[in-house]
């Protein structure tokens, strides 16, 4: 109750649906494959599996962005720009300008990039998943369950 003493009713009401928004969009790289294997392709096969595929390819995408792009900058502005300031010379200001940045908001960036991938993983996995799923078994490695 001492939120909404703070806050006030209707903000704190916004403060929650924002919250339900977010926390639906995080799941999204698995409740939007659900929903487009269960409506739009009725005779896709292993929906389970076109499932679980897209949101691993969404989520490996997501951190692969997070630690080939983040990650040297942000070990540039941790090891190299400090050394660079010492000596007088102020090479790339500008990424560290942009690092800060990226280092406060990033939360906002999560929603958008991980909707975009989910959308784009999940149309180019769905084009093509009929084939992955003809493939045969023993192509994949992996040996026949059935005799």
């Amino acid at each position: 109750m001492k939120v909404i003493e703070v806050f006030g009713a209707g903000l704190t009401a916004l403060m929650v649906v924002i919250a339900a928004i977010y926390f639906v969009v995080s799941f999204a790289p698995i409740l939007w494959p659900a929903f487009v294997a269960s409506r739009n392709r009725p005779d896709l096969p292993r929906p389970v599996v076109f499932v679980a595929v897209v949101a691993a390819l969404v989520y490996g995408a997501f951190s692969f962005i997070g630690f080939a792009v983040l990650l040297p900058v942000e070990a540039y502005g941790a090891f190299v720009a400090p050394s660079l300031e010492a000596s007088g010379a102020a090479y790339g200001a500008g990424i560290l300008r942009l690092s800060r940045f990226f280092t406060e908001y990033w939360w906002l960036f999560v929603p958008p990039i991980q909707l975009g991938l989910t959308w784009f993983i999940t149309g180019q996995v769905g084009r093509r998943w009929q084939h992955i799923c003809s493939a045969p078994l023993l192509v994949l490695g992996i040996r026949e369950m059935a005799s």
